[in-house]
């Protein structure tokens, strides 16, 4: 009896079909391996992908960063009409350079008549004086060493104004030569109120005081009057003009600090280990220039990371604010606002 079989042994070779040779022609399609490892690569590609991107947040540590440019809005401390600038947008200037001069009548005739009015008291006490007859007494000679004194600190103190307006004086000198001044001013009202016995005398003698402090006060005012400039910087922008009015507080101009430039950089917190003061780190600019950096600054707070420096996947998050600062030049050109990317080395230091 004949078995029947359902499944047909494997041919081992295709060109013997039960004894009888078969020959079939050539492939007209020959395969090639290489597609076959190209489709495998193309496969492959998303998995390659996120094992690259997973890699290059283990080994390189990058952090965002945007320069800063400081600056300064220069406010009129005074309040008067403007009677010159003397500067022009993009202009560089130096500390203490006259930035715009302000014009006040008011003040102005505040302070000629108080001048005037001292004058005459001056004048009027002197001949109460004479009059009293006590110009050649020993009181008068106390009172004539405290004038004296008096005299000295107010033009020591002049002196130090003008100087300070040629940049070879400070603001700091000028305040301990005003204090001097004030302090003889004030020995000489206790002298005069202790020598003078005519009620008359001593009337006169406490307004000349009060006039000279008025004056005094009057004259730091005209001085406000002078608008200069706090350092050496970069005029950006200006807000008023010749012949325009600015009150007390009102801006007059920009000035951008170029010597000053730092760099903002928001370290993720996963990377807390690298915001430390003196951690040195590697400044990327958008031309592709790197330099040196080290972080000077960490003022222990976070800032909401900006979209413009999130990738396509990912959520604005919080990052830790640190201040960066260059060692050396760099070739770019420094512009406030300008993206950077910062390196930290794999370890920390």
């Amino acid at each position: 009896m004949m078995k029947i079989r359902f499944n047909q042994p494997e041919k081992r070779n295709p060109s013997d079909d039960r004894g009888i040779s078969i020959n079939y022609g050539q492939a007209k399609r020959p395969g090639r391996p290489w597609r076959w490892y190209l489709i495998v690569i193309i496969v492959s590609l998303p998995l390659l992908y996120l094992l690259g991107v997973i890699a290059r947040e283990i080994i390189v540590i990058e952090a965002h960063g945007r320069i800063k440019v400081p600056i300064i809005t220069v406010r009129s401390s005074s309040e008067g009409y403007i009677q010159q600038v003397f500067v022009e947008p993009l202009q560089t200037v130096t500390k203490g350079s006259k930035l715009a001069l302000l014009t006040n009548n008011t003040l102005e005739n505040n302070y000629n008549r108080v001048r005037n009015e001292l004058n005459f008291l001056d004048k009027e006490r002197d001949d109460l004086l004479r009059q009293s007859g006590i110009t050649a007494s020993d009181s008068m000679q106390l009172i004539n060493i405290a004038r004296e004194q008096k005299s000295f600190y107010l033009n020591r103190l002049r002196q130090y104004e003008l100087l300070f307006e040629q940049k070879a004086a400070t603001q700091a000198e000028i305040a301990t030569a005003r204090s001097q001044y004030l302090s003889a001013l004030e020995k000489l009202t206790s002298i005069e109120n202790t020598q003078y016995t005519s009620p008359e005398i001593r009337q006169v003698a406490n307004r000349i005081n009060q006039l000279t402090l008025e004056l005094g006060k009057t004259q730091d005012q005209k001085q406000e009057l002078t608008l200069l400039a706090p350092e050496k910087g970069l005029i950006t922008e200006l807000f008023a003009q010749t012949g325009e009015y600015l009150g007390r507080g009102q801006p007059l101009l920009d000035i951008m600090f170029n010597e000053n430039t730092y760099i903002s950089a928001f370290i993720p917190p996963k990377h807390q280990k690298f915001a430390v003061v003196n951690q040195m780190v590697k400044v990327k600019f958008p031309s592709g220039e790197t330099a040196k950096a080290r972080i000077v600054s960490v003022p222990g707070v976070t800032q909401k990371s900006s979209t413009e420096d999130l990738g396509p996947l990912e959520a604005p998050h919080s990052a830790i604010l640190a201040q960066i600062e260059l060692i050396g030049a760099v070739k770019t050109r420094l512009i406030h606002g300008m993206p950077v990317s910062i390196r930290f080395p794999f370890f920390a230091n």
